[in-house]
């Protein structure tokens, strides 16, 4: 491969990852303040606030370790020398 279609790769890949990291934290409640048909059909469900064990946020450790697993398994293939 050329070092340019390695550099737009990884910067297309690049791109790719930080869409789906800003994804995660963007709520789409926020983005549909239209209200349409769809939204008018369905009924909010009410959950149980005594049940719930979770910590708010809890997963964003796992996010984070899932992008330093990508970055060791992805660097060292595309800063190696031949």
């Amino acid at each position: 491969m050329k070092p340019s279609t390695i550099g737009l790769s990884t910067l297309l890949l690049a791109m790719l990852i930080l869409a789906l990291i800003t994804s995660t934290f963007v709520s789409a409640d926020g983005l549909s303040n239209a209200t349409t048909a769809g939204t008018m059909i369905q009924q909010p469900t009410l959950i149980p606030t005594a049940q719930i064990d979770t910590e708010i946020g809890s997963t964003d450790g796992i996010l984070i370790m899932g992008i330093v697993i990508m970055l060791i398994v992805t660097l060292p293939i595309l800063l190696r020398k031949k």
